[in-house]
């Protein structure tokens, strides 16, 4: 038997763009409703900074377009969701932090993408950012479930480095779980910048080294690092859609991430065709990754992993990277049909496990 952790990044697009009820509640829900039907929980990566500066807007009376709150539709989602049983933890984007909403559209600070080096004029910013996401998750939740606790972190686009000050942060505040990192991973972009080709693939967690969270504690035992499963995967696979491909060549606003977008920005219409058509280090995705990609992963993880002391595998989603409810649906009815055994749990379920 062998546990899949699967986890959602709960957020609209990197560069603000996206409609909170068509990108992230509607999605959300249909994602769910599946699990439901299937009896599965899931660990849900709230993105707190985003949040906060919707909620800001529509405070002063900004309706950003919208006929309803924004804010009562995702407090009233992850209320359900949190009652239901599923696992809510932190996720930030520090482009969010400094984000103006001017000419009908957000602002972000692309100059603070990254966690792991996010400046400001606080004294402490990165443990201020993690403090302010904690208190919102806990004022969000802990009216209908008081024993709520925040333990895990993700980091956004998985920029945890330099991950000191965010290790000392999370200490301090009492988390203790990190999900940030994916081995093989490497950026090295004006956006993302890490390097994660030398964490090793076969350890389903490890006690993060706290200069060094990719690294192993030999003393200091208080930060666990669950990886995302990642595998090298042509990148055509990874965007799958007709719909992403045409985005992809054609520099349109489609479901691609940033920094996808940042590499392919300046290339030509031929050197576009030949980037797809290389491999690239990826997370396992449940939303986006088609039957014959999930195949891979599963078969891979049955033929060098099911003897063994893996136990654990996390996969990732975005709500808003759904296109076909049938994809993540047919996902979960694969993992349910292998001959191999898996059991669906959540982050905090594994961490407990553990400790």
């Amino acid at each position: 038997m062998k546990n899949l952790i699967l986890t959602l990044d709960y957020e609209l697009f990197g560069d603000g763009t996206g409609d909170v009820f068509k990108d992230l509640i509607e999605p959300t829900k249909q994602i769910l409703h599946v699990c439901e039907k299937h009896d599965i929980k899931v660990t849900i990566f709230f993105e707190a900074l985003e949040y906060d500066k919707i909620k800001e807007e529509w405070n002063k009376g900004n309706k950003m377009g919208f006929n309803e709150s924004p804010i009562d539709a995702i407090e009233n989602q992850i209320r359900t969701a949190a009652l239901a049983g599923h696992d809510i933890q932190l996720h930030l984007h520090p482009q969010w932090a400094n984000a103006k909403y001017a000419n009908d559209k957000w602002e972000l600070d692309f100059s603070n993408w990254r966690l792991g080096d996010f400046h400001s004029s606080d004294e402490h910013p990165i443990k201020d950012l993690l403090r302010r996401g904690i208190t919102d998750l806990e004022n969000i939740i802990k009216p209908v479930l008081p024993t709520y606790k925040c333990i895990a972190l993700r980091a956004g686009g998985y920029n945890v480095m330099p991950s000191s000050e965010v290790y000392t942060a999370m200490k301090e505040l009492g988390l203790k779980i990190d999900s940030s990192i994916y081995p093989g991973g490497y950026e090295n972009g004006t956006l993302s910048k890490y390097d994660y080709r030398n964490v090793p693939r076969e350890l389903d967690f490890w006690w993060a080294d706290k200069t060094d969270m990719r690294k192993i504690a030999h003393t200091n035992k208080e930060i666990l690092e669950f990886p995302i499963f990642a595998l090298p995967v042509p990148r055509w696979k990874k965007v799958m859609t007709l719909s992403r491909l045409k985005s992809l060549l054609n520099k349109k606003n489609g479901k691609i991430s940033s920094v996808t977008k940042e590499k392919i920005v300046s290339k030509t219409y031929y050197e576009k065709i030949k980037f797809i058509l290389q491999k690239e280090v990826y997370t396992w995705d449940a939303c986006m990754f088609s039957k014959a990609l999930h195949d891979k992963f599963f078969t891979h993880i049955e033929k060098y992993f099911f003897v063994g002391y893996r136990n654990n595998f996390v996969l990732i989603g975005h709500p808003k990277s759904l296109e076909d409810e049938n994809l993540f649906t047919s996902f979960i009815q694969m993992a349910i049909d292998r001959k191999k055994e898996y059991k669906f749990i959540t982050l905090h379920q594994a961490y407990a496990n553990i400790s």
